[in-house]
């Protein structure tokens, strides 16, 4: 393999940033009555977000943490821990912000606690799941899955949700980034990279093809192929290997030709999805969410990668900023989706009590509109933005700092005179 090319691929800045927002829209999608049918199908399909995430994340994990021959630039313990304080630090902060607004919201009950548990959206509950899943969960549970949280071993986790729901990416990322040093060099070496693409990807359908075989459509295989770092991993795996196909000669140069095509191609992916779902979401729904989409997903990122730098600096920066922002994005909004939705219909009670008072419709009470989406997104970037610059940013480096020298970054020669890589990488 040639030496690695590095450049600065500004394109995924707005990929990861859209992707997160996407992410935050399918999320609060419930909260909103008035959303159209089409809409909520375009919207639920979130999880295509998800998965171009982990994808998003392995590919630049290659550019910025291989060096030109594709060898790690650090040792992987120094690589594992430079990556944990950047995810550490946004873990902690939203999840005691979780733990606050539900100690604040809810009364403490001593027969424990409520959870989330996973249920295929597609199969009606029985009676007896649903005064199950009604239950709650004892303190112990409650407290050891805190400490799950807290060591980042949730995503293992395959019953339910609790908290932050949305940290269980977190905790596949650390599992992803503790895989990369043994793995990464190795797919870099590849030169038949597309049939290890085609072995990956049908590694990663082979899980959901099972399950839907054998008719396993219980809570608990809903969470393991949700969330399992394992299910997860081709992912990851098939960005690093989209990063060694894009080191091809004039591969780069026909994606900057055809990146429009390629880019409204990719994105078909999501009608598709949406249409395979109505056809048979009982039985497509497993395939539809890990791994069918898995061309239409990479073609997206291929495509991203071949759009050309804003031609402002101040922009560039701003772009920057944003992509920066996206796991903190990712992360803060789910423990967000009560507060917001209770201050909105608040507000809009006030707003429109007359109105609601003279029309008689109690319903009107709880309705919270479409057009709010907006303000929410906006509010939750503006969130993230300062959590990421004000209080991520300064943590992570207060604890890179204080890892061993070891694991400090030695200066290259002629560094200087190579292209500056992305520095924060997509959910790193």
């Amino acid at each position: 393999m040639h030496a690695l090319k590095k450049r600065r691929y500004h394109g995924l800045e707005w990929l990861r940033f859209l992707m997160a927002l996407w992410m935050v829209a399918y999320h609060f999608g419930g909260i909103y009555s008035d959303m159209p049918d089409l809409l909520r199908s375009v919207i639920g399909m979130g999880f295509f977000a998800t998965s171009t995430f982990f994808m998003l994340s392995g590919f630049l994990l290659a550019h910025v943490a291989l060096d030109d021959t594709g060898g790690m630039k650090m040792g992987g313990p120094a690589f594992v821990a430079r990556r944990l304080c950047n995810l550490y630090p946004i873990h902690v902060i939203t999840l005691l912000l979780a733990l606050g607004l539900l100690l604040f919201q809810y009364p403490i009950r001593p027969e424990g606690v409520h959870v989330y548990f996973n249920s295929h959206p597609y199969l009606p509950l029985s009676d007896e799941a649903r005064a199950a899943f009604a239950g709650r969960i004892s303190w112990p549970s409650a407290l050891g899955h805190i400490a799950l949280q807290l060591t980042l071993l949730q995503a293992w986790e395959p019953r339910f949700l609790w908290l932050n729901g949305a940290s269980w990416s977190i905790s596949a990322l650390l599992f992803f980034y503790a895989c990369f040093p043994l793995l990464a060099p190795r797919l870099m070496r590849l030169q038949r990279w597309g049939l290890a693409l085609l072995v990956v990807w049908g590694l990663y359908a082979a899980g959901p093809l099972v399950a839907t075989l054998s008719g396993a459509f219980d809570y608990v295989t809903v969470g393991m192929l949700h969330r399992n770092p394992l299910f997860r991993l081709p992912e990851f795996l098939t960005g690093i290997l989209l990063y060694r196909a894009l080191q091809t000669a004039g591969l780069a140069e026909l994606l900057r030709r055809l990146r429009y095509p390629l880019l409204a191609l990719g994105l078909c992916g999501v009608p598709v999805g949406v249409w395979l779902l109505k056809l048979d979401g009982l039985h497509l729904y497993y395939l539809t969410h890990n791994g069918l989409l898995l061309p239409f997903q990479a073609l997206v990122l291929l495509s991203a990668t071949a759009f050309a730098s804003p031609a402002s600096a101040a922009n560039r920066a701003r772009l920057q900023h944003l992509g920066e922002a996206a796991l903190c994005i990712f992360a803060l909004h789910t423990p967000l989706i009560g507060p917001f939705a209770r201050a909105t219909r608040w507000l809009l009670l006030r707003w429109h009590e007359g109105w609601v008072a003279a029309s008689g419709n109690a319903a009107l009470k709880f309705a919270i509109p479409l057009w709010t989406m907006a303000i929410h997104l906006t509010l939750i970037v503006v969130l993230a933005l300062i959590m990421q610059r004000y209080v991520v940013k300064p943590l992570r480096g207060w604890l890179e700092r204080r890892l061993p020298a070891a694991w400090q970054p030695q200066p290259r020669p002629g560094a200087g005179d190579q292209p500056t890589a992305l520095r924060q990488v997509a959910l790193s």
